[in-house]
């Protein structure tokens, strides 16, 4: 084969023509330190915005060129990028999920024992103080006997009239047989006509309840009720500190009951959730068990000096104990409050001793005359 000679040139451009041939503007070389390619930048931009602005409504909203394209391409370059939109839409997808769950909840029918059908009350043969209402095949514990505000309003709800005997109500089993029934959580006031709360609702109701601090209730100091006539300033400052005691002990008696039902809940409750709601509620119920506990034990230091009748003194000795009770005030009220002092409430039950010539034993809610404690 014969060989063919190829010439290979090479043209060469000068500095001068060079420039006037290549964009050498910040937008070619991205050179940043350069004033001049700064400047042009900037004019380029302003054209650019006002082009896009003279072109807003004839730009495609879809398409290749198109509104949808440069919103994409400049999401993907921020990056991380969060339309609170998709927020919105995700927590409404959640929420359709959970009512969904719900709804598949509620049409499926309830777990039933193949004996004792849920909605009945079981009662212990041997003592009728073992009650447990039926739900969900789980034998429910119902608190206190047939002569229970709780089984009276249980007995009602399920259709029986007053006058109606217990016995024709509940369905008496032997020990041996509830023993077999699955557990589930106590039954108590609480579940009686109560409405599904959750977590944050029902810590509100501690507050309503107690919000209550003895270092700031100015009423406390015995001065507030100094009177010419010593009887008639004892008997006041009586009357305000028994009703006092009794408010709190009442609110440290629903306390202990609650306290009692998130402990059986957190075990028995039905669900993972109940059970979380429980073991929350229960954690954040023990402070409020305390400072009732401590409001008591203020309680009792002053009801020590006030304590007697007023029919049971006469003027010098009532003068004498509010005295006393004044100049014992500070003391007792700013004295910290001991273990072993709080420890004489432990459990609404105890401490009843603490408050002599005053009627405990029958109190049954945690409102009492003169209303919350605030």
């Amino acid at each position: 084969m014969a060989q063919e000679n190829i010439k290979l040139t090479k043209k060469v451009y000068d500095k001068q023509s060079a420039n006037d041939l290549f964009n050498m503007s910040f937008s070619e070389l991205g050179n940043s330190n350069n004033s001049t390619s700064n400047t042009n930048l900037k004019n380029r931009l302003n054209q650019l915005f006002t082009l896009y602005n003279d072109l807003f409504y004839n730009i495609p909203k879809l398409g290749t060129q198109s509104h949808t394209t440069l919103f994409q391409q400049s999401r993907d370059y921020i990056g991380d990028y969060v339309d609170s939109k998709d927020e919105e839409i995700e927590g409404l997808i959640d929420k359709i999920v959970d009512l969904e769950q719900k709804l598949s909840d509620q049409s499926q029918p309830d777990d039933e024992h193949p004996f004792y059908r849920n909605g009945i009350i079981l009662m212990d043969r041997e003592s009728t103080y073992n009650l447990y209402y039926m739900d969900k095949a789980t034998r429910r514990k119902i608190a206190g006997n047939v002569s229970s505000t709780v089984f009276q309003d249980l007995k009602s709800a399920l259709g029986y009239k007053d006058d109606d005997s217990w016995e024709d109500v509940v369905t008496k089993v032997s020990p041996d047989v509830i023993a077999q029934i699955k557990p589930g959580p106590d039954f108590g006031p609480e579940d009686i006509g109560a409405s599904e709360t959750n977590v944050e609702e029902e810590l509100a109701t501690f507050e309503d309840s107690f919000n209550y601090n003895a270092l700031q209730d100015g009423q406390l100091n015995p001065d507030a009720f100094y009177s010419t006539d010593s009887k008639k300033g004892y008997r006041e400052y009586r009357e305000y500190l028994v009703n006092r005691i009794k408010i709190v002990w009442q609110s440290e008696k629903r306390f202990e009951i609650l306290k009692d039902k998130y402990e059986n809940d957190k075990e028995f409750g039905f669900t993972e959730e109940e059970r979380n709601k429980a073991s929350i509620l229960r954690e954040a119920i023990g402070p409020k068990i305390r400072q009732a506990q401590e409001t008591l034990v203020y309680y009792k230091r002053l009801w020590g000096y006030v304590n007697r009748p007023v029919t049971s003194l006469n003027e010098a000795n009532a003068k004498n104990r509010m005295q006393l009770a004044f100049e014992n005030f500070e003391d007792n009220i700013n004295r910290p409050v001991t273990n072993d002092e709080r420890s004489e409430y432990g459990g609404w039950q105890k401490g009843r001793d603490n408050f002599p010539n005053i009627d405990l034993a029958g109190l049954t809610g945690y409102t009492g005359e003169g209303g919350n404690l605030y």
